[in-house]
């Protein structure tokens, strides 16, 4: 497949399931890098309501001067960063298992790299509504539970527009 912009992956995704199935192709760094923008857009609206909107950083590092506040901050954002970043690899790696078996269900040939790769991109509805949620206060019950019914809703209506192999007779 050839080189598209993460930008137009990322417009794509939000809606079109036979896109999507498409993006099972792209090479794994093209992939790998639209999972670390994926976690970025993920992080951000939360960082910006709880450092930038409160303007106190105080309740993220109790216990701190303001000289050690500046060199605690940025290592604890990339921290952060970094965890949510494992996360939503573990995430992807474990829908990519369920994609695996509605690859069965649905008659489909479906490796599980091409899985993987698909479901990176199925999440990308979830993860931006689920990201939106901090900016607006609002308490969501069972939110995981719904955030991993949206993506599998997403991964099949992905594999079902995945073409069925040919019979060889």
């Amino acid at each position: 497949m050839r080189k598209i912009s993460i930008f137009t992956i990322f417009y794509q995704s939000i809606y079109s399931f036979k896109d999507i199935a498409k993006f099972r192709f792209l090479g794994i760094g093209q992939t790998m890098q639209y999972v670390f923008f994926l976690v970025l857009l993920y992080f951000l609206p939360t960082l910006f309501k709880n450092i930038l909107t409160d303007g106190n950083s105080s309740f993220l590092l109790p216990g701190f001067d303001a000289g050690s506040k500046a060199i605690m901050l940025p290592v604890f954002i990339i921290s952060t960063y970094i965890l949510n970043a494992g996360i939503l690899f573990l995430k992807i790696s474990i829908l990519a298992g369920a994609a695996l078996l509605l690859g069965k269900l649905l008659k489909r040939k479906l490796p599980y790299r091409q899985s993987w790769r698909l479901t990176a991109f199925s999440i990308t509805f979830p993860s931006l509504f689920f990201g939106l949620i901090p900016l607006f206060n609002i308490d969501i019950p069972f939110a995981t539970l719904i955030d991993f019914a949206i993506a599998l809703f997403f991964i099949y209506g992905s594999i079902s527009k995945i073409p069925r192999p040919k019979n060889k007779m």
